[in-house]
């Protein structure tokens, strides 16, 4: 039994083998590339391991253990500075004006905002040229001292001068350890 095939039949099963046979060579590369991947990433692995072993070796338990010691020492050490870092330190801003207070002015009042770093001083003075001398020393203290400003003064009935000051500081005198 011969079977002869049109033309056209032969035509298409030419075309078909031809993308078989392509389609099984992509195949057979693209398994060959995911063996070299795998064989490179198990190497690879393998020397990892080596080099933990090796990591694994240095130090001596009692090492081991001071050094879990250390870093759980350094973890609290961290935990209190970044608290430390976040505080705010009121005690500075009264031994700042306690520094550059004139001793021929009295303050009685203290009004402090820490949220907007502004202080409300009120007080009385000698005489207005007293009063102008502590403004002037606040204003030339410009590395804690933002602005000032004088929001009330009059003569009072003794001849004394009573103010309210308002000062807007620089947070930086609220950290620890400035002064």
């Amino acid at each position: 039994m011969d079977f002869n095939l049109p033309n056209q039949l032969k035509d298409k099963s030419w075309r078909v083998n031809f993308l078989f046979y392509s389609a099984l060579v992509l195949l057979m590369i693209a398994i060959f590339c995911y063996g070299i991947f795998w064989l490179k990433t198990y190497l690879q692995n393998q020397k990892i391991g080596e080099l933990d072993k090796q990591i694994s070796e240095y130090g001596t338990d009692q090492e081991k253990l001071y050094e879990k010691e250390v870093l759980g020492h350094k973890k609290t050490i961290d935990d209190f500075a970044a608290i430390i870092g976040d505080h705010k330190i009121s005690s500075n801003v009264f031994v700042f004006i306690e520094e550059n207070t004139l001793p021929s002015i009295w303050f009685s009042n203290f009004d402090m905002s820490k949220s907007t770093n502004e202080i409300k001083l009120s007080g009385e003075s000698a005489s207005m040229e007293i009063l102008s001398q502590q403004v002037q020393i606040f204003e030339n203290k410009k590395e804690h001292v933002k602005s000032i400003s004088v929001l009330e003064s009059e003569t009072g009935a003794n001849g004394k001068i009573k103010f309210i000051l308002n000062l807007s500081l620089n947070p930086n005198i609220f950290t620890y350890g400035n002064k």
